[in-house]
């Protein structure tokens, strides 16, 4: 990373603990959208708890070809989200090394210009696919609450609200970068995108909240 940053805030071996230090360090990354993916990565887990608590069980056999699927679409979405994490802080890394270019002259200004405004697309571009991919999840996640074991209804419930805080804290951090972006109608089209996942994903957590508190309440 850039200015000062981590090398990898997730690499293979760090700990939750680890994390949870980098991000109460005082460095602007990892940070908030980091966490996000991190909230995204926790929620595919809880996923899949459930997949391999349905898988073998002679109850569930009907299903168990789509759960077996289901848990091999949450393990790559977890891979890539697990990047994110990574990925994330990188990218405002490089947004910060771009302010700090020289600016002494026209031909330095332009450049600086540019190189902030590829940096802060790029911060833009991250949280738009942890969004994505989290909602992803929560999709899969619904599915598994019409097909999986119910005893596991409340942590997919979990899983399915960590999903819906990886959407949205993906849409502050893509929202503050937009404001030094107007006018850019890809980018703007970006954050318009992530609203409609926030309501969306919001939905969906609710049913499979509904669901769960059904199967407690009989």
């Amino acid at each position: 990373m850039a200015e000062g940053g981590h090398n990898a805030v997730m690499s293979p071996g760090k700990t939750l603990g680890a994390f949870a230090n980098l991000v109460a360090e005082g460095t602007p990354t990892p940070g908030g959208g980091s966490v996000a993916a991190y909230a995204g990565v926790l929620a595919v887990s809880l996923g899949r708890m459930m997949c391999n608590l349905t898988i073998g069980k002679k109850k569930y056999a009907e299903n168990e070809g789509q759960v077996k699927e289901i848990n091999g679409e949450l393990e790559l979405l977890g891979a890539r989200l697990q990047e994110l994490i990574d990925e994330d802080a990188r990218a405002f890394d490089q947004v910060l090394a771009a302010y700090k270019l020289p600016r002494n002259s026209d031909e330095e200004q332009q450049t600086r210009n540019g190189e902030i405004t590829a940096a802060t697309v790029k911060s833009i571009e991250i949280p738009a696919e942890v969004s994505e991919r989290a909602f992803a999840v929560l999709r899969l996640l619904n599915k598994l609450a019409e097909l999986g074991n119910p005893n596991v209804f409340p942590d997919i419930t979990t899983g399915a609200q960590l999903a819906v805080v990886a959407i949205k804290g993906s849409y502050y951090n893509i929202a503050v970068n937009l404001k030094s972006l107007t006018g850019n109608e890809a980018v703007g089209e970006i954050g318009e995108r992530t609203v409609k996942l926030i309501a969306e994903a919001s939905e969906l957590a609710s049913d499979i909240e509904t669901r769960t508190l059904k199967h407690i309440a009989d």
